[in-house]
């Protein structure tokens, strides 16, 4: 390991966010895909991310052969781990609340980043990510009682606004706190996250 690879888990620690493992079996994405999810949880509340101890970035090849035949929710049907997207595992007395990213299924048929629009690079990882610390939300922070996926999405949806607010369209944002008395910036961001 590297020392800045070293700075960079000292740094997510202390921040609270949870720790990114990376375990892939015959596969290398592009380094791009570790450093947007970094970014990408930078723009969640930290009291959101209370109790989610990893985030393990995976492919389908490293499954083990048990996992490939499991099957998990996905709105009124099960589907196997193999071709899912992403999967949430609540806390137990045994072990912490994690969330694994399958990264080749979550990026097959999308371009990590594009030249024209970058910001539009973080998509396919956004959904799946805030999609899954949505089902964190819900089952340790704010429960609703709408589906775990409808709430699921919900939460990706606001997460997603977030990020959007402050990356993709940050002059539309100063703009609306331009007349924010000083230290209001994130009362109004808030507001506009609703």
């Amino acid at each position: 390991m590297t020392t800045s690879g070293a700075m960079l888990q000292l740094d997510t620690a202390q921040k609270g966010l949870p720790e990114i493992v990376e375990s892939y079996r015959d596969y290398e994405p592009t380094p791009e895909v570790r450093r947007q999810i970094e970014i990408l949880l930078q723009y969640v509340p930290t009291e959101y991310l209370q109790g989610l101890k990893t985030i393990v970035l995976t492919n389908r090849a490293a499954l083990a052969r048990d996992q490939h035949r499991q099957k998990v929710w996905s709105r009124n049907r099960k589907v196997q781990l193999a071709i899912a997207r992403g999967a949430y595992y609540e806390a137990t007395r045994s072990r912490p609340a994690t969330i694994w990213l399958y990264v080749d299924n979550m990026l097959r048929g999308h371009p990590v980043g594009t030249r024209v629009y970058p910001s539009f690079g973080y998509l396919p990882i956004l959904q799946v990510l805030y999609h899954e610390i949505g089902h964190h939300i819900h089952a340790v922070h704010r429960r609703g009682y709408e589906g775990k996926e409808n709430v699921a999405e919900e939460w990706s949806r606001k997460l997603g606004r977030r990020f959007y607010l402050r990356v993709a369209y940050p002059l539309d944002y100063r703009q609306d706190c331009e007349s924010c008395p000083e230290g209001k910036e994130d009362e109004a961001y808030r507001s506009a996250m609703v």
